[in-house]
């Protein structure tokens, strides 16, 4: 067997030396990079596990909020249908604006827009009923607010229908009364001017029957015719004058004519005496003053 020197030896053990101290220091060297890697794993699965759990709690969170909101929503909606106003639709509108869950917005939507249909018809019912009880007595605005009324029909309105309702009922018999004292007024009136009228009428009739019966208490016209021998005549109408109260229809000649002789002789002769009978003076006379008489009896006279 070959022998080393001593020098060799030396050498040898240097190498065999760094050799070891090498592979030591290796080793070293990668137990620390596997640490270092297992420790930076480790890290990134922390840090993973913290982002998913902050994701899945903000994601909870974020339905806990909605499904808050939309319970929110829900009362608002039942305020806003039991009794609908511009305040509680709002109220509605701005609660449904922070969902979101688009669905949810849009049911929710459609629900406010039939709350505005009604609010707007009891709006108008309110407004022509108002109108109505100003002007009670015109039928188209009474036949306006009737319809306007009739037209809330969700069950919800029931309340303020029934308070529309009733105010029309009161406007509309105080119209009815109104109306009845109106035709009573009337009607008295045109019985009192029937009345004015039959009073007219009954007046100029018993003005016209007085009239008459002075007429047929003068008598008709009555014409004496004397003798053949005698030419004196009298005559006599029913007509009045203003002269002395005395008939002016009453003419009379007085003045004999002489004598006339138509059988060949000649006789002398008077007027007759006339004392009385049918035609006669006194009878004509007679007439006369029951003229007079009944033209004092009549009102304004002849």
């Amino acid at each position: 067997m070959k022998k080393f020197s001593k020098k060799q030896i030396v050498t040898s053990s240097v190498i065999l030396g760094v050799l070891v101290v090498g592979g030591v220091s290796a080793g070293v060297v990668t137990h620390n990079n596997n640490v270092q890697a297992q420790q930076v794993a480790k890290t990134k699965a922390h840090e993973a596990k913290v982002k998913a759990d902050k994701k899945a709690k903000a994601e909870q969170l974020a339905k806990e909020k909605e499904a808050a909101q939309q319970k929110q929503v829900a009362t608002l909606l039942a305020t806003a249908t039991k009794n609908p106003s511009d305040t509680s639709i709002k109220a509605v509108n701005d609660a449904i604006a922070k969902l979101t869950d688009q669905k949810e917005k849009t049911k929710d939507a459609e629900m406010v827009k039939g709350l505005n249909n009604r609010l707007a018809l009891i709006k108008k019912a309110q407004a022509v009923v108002e109108d109505y009880q100003a002007h009670a007595m015109d039928a188209n605005k009474q036949k306006a607010a009737q319809e306007a009324i009739n037209k809330l029909k969700d069950k919800n309105d029931e309340d303020v229908k029934a308070e529309l309702q009733k105010l029309f009922d009161e406007s509309n018999n105080q119209a009815q009364a109104a109306a009845k004292a109106s035709q009573a007024t009337n009607q008295a009136s045109s019985d009192s001017s029937s009345n004015s009228s039959a009073n007219v009428n009954q007046a100029a009739n018993q003005t016209q029957s007085n009239a008459n019966a002075s007429d047929s208490s003068q008598g008709g016209n009555y014409t004496y015719q004397a003798p053949a021998n005698n030419s004196q005549q009298y005559v006599s109408g029913n007509t009045n004058s203003n002269n002395s109260g005395t008939a002016s229809g009453y003419a009379s000649s007085n003045t004999p004519s002489g004598n006339t002789n138509t059988g060949g002789s000649t006789s002398g002769g008077t007027a007759p005496s006339h004392t009385g009978g049918y035609g006669s003076i006194a009878d004509l006379n007679q007439q006369e003053k029951e003229a007079g008489e009944a033209s004092n009896n009549f009102p304004g006279g002849w």
